[in-house]
């Protein structure tokens, strides 16, 4: 008879301990949803704290792949932007060579 009440007693507490671990009681917080849209400026060129501030969507292995894509390409064109913009400044600023 003794075990029953073991039984019981290892029963609710089990049941305790499942409930509290679904959610059961408070409530669990809303999860912000990943599939967050990438902005990033369009009327100005990127800086350093808009890279730095950057939350990508996650997927279920890693990263959104198409969100990814959209913020590489356009590193990539400021990049080529800014090399071509230094290297006309530089060839502006190269002192005349005397011979």
């Amino acid at each position: 008879m003794m075990w029953v009440l073991w039984l019981v007693v290892v029963t609710a507490i089990l049941l305790t301990v499942v409930l509290f671990a679904l959610g059961r009681g408070d409530g669990l917080v809303d999860e912000e949803p990943d599939d967050v849209v990438v902005r990033l400026p369009e009327e100005r060129s990127m800086v350093a704290s808009d890279i730095e501030t950057l939350r990508l969507p996650l997927a279920v292995r890693g990263y959104q792949m198409a969100a990814v894509d959209e913020v590489l390409d356009r590193l990539a064109v400021e990049l080529a932007l800014r090399d071509a913009q230094i290297r006309q400044l530089e060839t502006r600023q190269d002192p005349p060579t005397e011979a």
